[in-house]
């Protein structure tokens, strides 16, 4: 039987999962893409680099994104969120790579495994100076990279359970 998740259900399906899927417009198409993110107070964080996405999302910053906890074809748990796109810069843009990295971190140690030079990989796309000071350019659409926030404004959540 479907049911209606609770608002703190909702919170427990973004924050346990690392990889939703963010639909968007590019001109006048439809567009969905995976993107790996950390979702805190109420926010999606995620980086990418330059090219299509942020491209789409910086011209139309309404999106929706989903994300799903599966265990069975009847054990299953959905979010569907709406709101917008907000670039991060400067200092914001070094807070949101934190709580990206401070996400990252324990799923891969959970696993035994390493990401491949997550942090230094992450701090080199996004053109980020490994001292504590990042310049005011970090996140700048010149950039190669861009960290950004999804300000989630309406959220839903279903969920099946085996009887």
């Amino acid at each position: 039987m479907v049911m209606e998740l609770t608002r703190d259900e909702i919170d427990d399906v973004l924050a346990g999962q690392i990889v939703g899927r963010l639909g968007l417009v590019d001109g006048s198409t439809p567009y969905v893409v995976p993107i790996s993110y950390a979702y805190r107070d109420g926010d999606i964080y995620a980086h990418s680099a330059q090219g299509r996405k942020l491209d789409a999302l910086r011209s139309h910053p309404e999106v929706c994104f989903e994300v799903d906890d599966v265990s069975s074809v009847d054990d299953w748990r959905s979010v569907i969120a709406w709101g917008y796109f907000e670039q991060l810069v400067g200092a914001d843009a070094r807070e949101g790579l934190d709580i990206l990295l401070d996400r990252f971190r324990p799923v891969f140690a959970e696993t035994g495994t390493e990401h491949p030079g997550a942090e230094i990989g992450m701090m080199r796309t996004l053109d980020i100076p490994r001292s504590a000071s990042a310049g005011p350019d970090l996140g700048r659409p010149s950039s190669s990279a861009a960290v950004y926030r999804i300000r989630l404004e309406t959220v839903t959540g279903r969920a099946e359970r085996p009887r």
